[in-house]
């Protein structure tokens, strides 16, 4: 690849996309803000987001026992039998009888992985306004929106506000956000704070990596004083970081792999493409990776036709051989780990855009639905079963949405602030703030991490107030402040351009600040206030008239 192909790649890129191992995989650049997670917890522990793209069938992934009868109504051909050599297997009979399951039977890694009691099973998982796009759904997901028109076109992902609130650029080496396994850079990652690293290097495994970009950035380009000078020298700066990330990321697979030599004899099964970039995040994290957050994918949970075999062969099929690559990869996965010596690192966790429709379609599938599981693993997650089986007596097409038991948002929130130790500052700047109250019991009491540094130590209560919301033209904020500090408050549009940013002096005593905004249009707009450091710690929606 030559100077000027690289650069035009970079110019018209907006993430990453390299390959690692066979693997396509996207670097998301360093942030920019301080560091607000102990040092304990930054140091090594990172997320697995496993990505099922398609929208799994989650009621042939889970069977209700109890429910069995309407189940079959539902599904009297693509059923999972009952009983005999090739039907579900029984989860745990220690449960309730609304929690009570059989697996899919080719679901026995799932099924070891729940023995070992490092998997929860999170029950009707969903958002409040589901969308049956797959494209619409997804984005919705990985900007953290609710399905709402007020909520929707974030300009960044959720994974993004979160890695941006929470790590300082300068004591990360590594990026902070990896993808494998897909070629479309993850709106997960997307950022409006600054321009990512681009690049794209097809076919190219770690080892030629490095060796390749570093050869692209010399000489350095003169830069002139002019707007075109201005690009340049942009793209030069993502040159920059480009050859830095390369250079650390292959040190650090190929520590990784002599290690893996060294240390672990897991076999990871073959044909398994979930598995081998599962692998991948194993050998980097061996090897010394920070990366925070690791996304994989993978693809064919779109199940409207041949999802199983045959009525008299339901347990084979187009979603039997899906469910067993998950299912292996996952355990042969935290199997790796643990012999690697890093299994108290990682926690992963499963998703999908939407779930199917609890009714068969006639054409031995299912067609787009909402409600389904999620699956998190781990060495240090609170095995067992969150929420019970939905009510299948009075279903007939979809799940009513009121049914919903967990938003995908509180998973997550409960994960990153347990485990990877999010202060409040982090949620609410991840505009995760609504779940901060009702998160979920995922991570072993013991194994919490730290998160001291919260919003009691910047209002008494952690009480703000409004005059009126929704607004007319002004209102006032109240709050009492625990100590003197000079912060400041700002309105930013749902589009994330800000409207209205002030500083103001923080007091021990009752603040009551007067905001104007008769000038702005009517509509939906979100009140951030920030300390001293520029950390938000409150943020909250308000309505123009």
């Amino acid at each position: 690849m030559d100077r000027r192909k690289f650069l035009r790649m970079s110019a018209l890129s907006s993430t990453s996309a390299m390959l690692l191992n066979g693997h396509s995989l996207s670097a998301f650049s360093q942030t920019n803000l301080l560091n607000r997670i102990p040092q304990s917890v930054i140091g090594d522990r990172a997320l697995v987001l496993v990505q099922l793209r398609g929208g799994n069938d989650g009621l042939n992934t889970l069977i209700p026992i109890a429910q069995y009868d309407d189940y079959a109504r539902l599904r009297p051909t693509i059923r999972i039998k009952e009983t005999g050599l090739h039907g579900g297997i029984p989860l745990d009979d220690t449960l309730a009888s609304s929690q009570q399951a059989y697996l899919h039977p080719s679901l026995t890694g799932l099924k070891s992985l729940y023995d070992e009691g490092k998997l929860n099973i999170l029950h009707a998982v969903g958002y409040p306004q589901l969308n049956r796009s797959h494209f619409a759904s997804r984005a919705i997901m990985f900007q953290g929106g609710d399905g709402t028109i007020e909520n929707s076109g974030k300009p960044d992902g959720w994974m993004a506000r979160f890695l941006y609130s929470a790590y300082d650029h300068e004591k990360c080496l590594d990026p902070l956000g990896i993808q494998l396994g897909s070629n479309k850079p993850s709106l997960g990652f997307q950022s409006s704070h600054e321009h990512k690293v681009d690049l794209n290097l097809s076919g190219q495994d770690v080892s030629g990596y490095y060796s390749i970009v570093s050869n692209i950035g010399n000489p350095s380009p003169e830069i002139p004083v002019s707007d075109y000078g201005s690009a340049l020298a942009h793209i030069s700066n993502i040159e920059r970081g480009i050859s830095t990330y390369s250079k650390r990321i292959s040190e650090v697979f190929d520590i990784g792999l002599s290690k893996r030599n060294a240390g672990s004899t897991i076999n990871y099964p073959s044909n398994n493409k979930l598995a081998d970039q599962l692998k991948t995040v194993a050998t980097l994290i061996r090897g010394g990776s920070k990366t925070k957050v690791f996304l994989v994918s993978y693809n064919g949970f779109d199940t409207h036709g041949n999802q199983v075999q045959s009525e008299s062969e339901s347990h084979i099929g187009k979603h039997a051989d899906l469910l067993k690559d998950v299912g292996d990869a996952l355990k042969y996965f935290q199997d790796d780990l643990k012999m690697l010596g890093i299994e108290d690192q990682v926690v992963s966790a499963t998703f999908t855009e939407f779930g199917r429709k609890p009714v068969e379609n006639g054409n031995l599938g299912t067609d787009h639905g909402n409600l389904g599981p999620m699956f998190v693993v781990g060495k240090h997650v609170q095995g067992g079963v969150s929420g019970d089986h939905v009510d299948l007596t009075k279903v007939t097409e979809l799940y009513d949405n009121e049914l919903m038991q967990h938003d995908y948002r509180q998973v997550f929130t409960s994960i990153i602030s347990d485990f990877l130790g999010a202060t409040n500052a982090s949620i609410v700047e991840t505009e995760f703030e609504d779940f901060s109250a009702s998160k979920l019991n995922l991570i072993d009491a013991n194994q919490k991490a730290d998160t001291s540094l919260s919003l009691e130590t910047i209002l008494k209560d952690k009480i703000v107030t409004l005059s009126e919301n929704p607004v007319s033209s002004s209102f006032n904020i109240n709050y009492i402040s625990n100590r003197y500090f000079r912060g400041r408050i700002e309105l930013k549009s749902m589009a994330g351009s800000s409207v209205f940013n002030m500083r103001q002096d923080f007091v021990p005593r009752l603040n009551v600040v007067p905001i104007e905004i008769s000038h702005l249009i009517s509509g939906v707009y979100i009140l951030g206030m920030f300390d001293e450091k520029n950390q938000p710690f409150h943020k909250q929606k308000i309505f123009k008239k």
